[in-house]
């Protein structure tokens, strides 16, 4: 339509679609506040977008801005760091804002957008310096969104205090406090490993003495012989540092994890590269700041025995340590 030379239909369409826009973005204005869009709804991008955002939102402020997401689970997100007028959008809803802005001007909409290259926004610039100059997904954010100083602060989110909750949990599912390993192998945008090399690992764990669970979200099946656990965010640091241990494939739940107090063992997918490095050179919690003790490493091709080997020997030589 676009490309028809005809003026009135070009016309006809920008007008069905200014109406589209309009009606999302004035749902949302209505009381004068700013907009700050979250446009891609990864768990690990929201959590970064929402923890740099502090450093230049103060409490006055926000009491006049609206922090927009796509869906309950990215509200939940935006609810740990404090931010409490957070609107819920659907993926077209944020779609028809984005357009909104790249048309007519973000800035003269009063609207920021919390991601250096969002996928609706279709210009795939930012993305192409990933790695260079080891420039992390953390780095992406501080300096392409924020434009923040070298003395930024990676602010921590808030939890709820729900310790008395998870020793009667681990009591009732004859759970090991400080020695139980939380299984996470739900992933969004990098690899999942296959289910049996979450299985072999489990019963391996089992053998040695160690109670197992896995994190699940909503109706996702656990790892087989292992304990369902299905914690909101706002929950999961009491319990999870109750249990001792975590083994995750690295995704954003990685992300709101990184600060609890435990051994934190992330599994990076091989031969996936992000600009002109791997994976975890761009997505390593620690060199992103998130934390310093994390134990990361990639398995190699499909030597997945030697991978459940290591992932064994990582967990009782941090017992020992400790």
């Amino acid at each position: 339509m676009v490309k028809c030379r005809s003026d009135i239909l070009l016309h006809a369409w920008y007008k069905i679609k200014y109406y589209q826009w309009f009606k999302v973005y004035s749902n949302l204005v209505s009381d004068g506040s700013l907009l700050y869009l979250c446009p891609y709804k990864g768990t690990g991008d929201v959590y970064i977008a929402l923890s740099l955002l502090r450093n230049i939102v103060s409490d006055r402020k926000n009491e006049v801005a609206t922090i927009c997401v796509i869906g309950n689970s990215c509200k939940k997100i935006s609810e740990l760091f404090g931010y409490t007028n957070v609107k819920v959008l659907t993926q077209r809803e944020m779609d028809l804002l984005m357009q909104f802005g790249t048309v007519v001007g973000f800035d003269k909409l009063g609207m920021k957008v919390l991601h250096a290259d969002p996928p609706n926004s279709k210009m795939g610039i930012s993305d192409r310096i990933r790695n260079y100059n080891n420039f992390n997904f953390t780095d992406m954010y501080a300096n392409g969104v924020f434009n923040l100083s070298k003395n930024y602060k990676i602010y921590s989110p808030n939890f709820e205090d729900c310790l008395y909750e998870a020793k009667e949990y681990f009591e009732c599912n004859n759970l090991i406090p400080g020695k139980t390993v939380i299984l996470c192998p739900g992933v969004g945008t990098l690899g999942r490993l296959p289910d049996w090399v979450w299985i072999l690992i489990a019963y391996r764990l089992k053998d040695l003495g160690y109670t197992v669970c896995t994190n699940c979200n909503g109706d996702e099946t656990p790892v087989a012989s292992t304990t369902k656990l299905s914690l909101p965010y706002s929950k999961m640091k009491d319990y999870c540092e109750y249990a001792g241990y975590i083994v995750s494939s690295r995704s954003g739940l990685c992300d709101i994890f990184s600060s609890f107090e435990m051994c934190k063992v992330i599994i990076y997918q091989p031969d996936v590269y992000w600009g002109c490095a791997g994976i975890i050179d761009y997505f390593s919690l620690n060199r992103m700041r998130l934390c310093r003790d994390a134990i990361e490493f990639e398995y190699q091709g499909i030597e997945f025995l030697d991978l459940v080997d290591k992932v064994i020997s990582v967990i009782l030589r941090w017992n020992k340590v400790i």
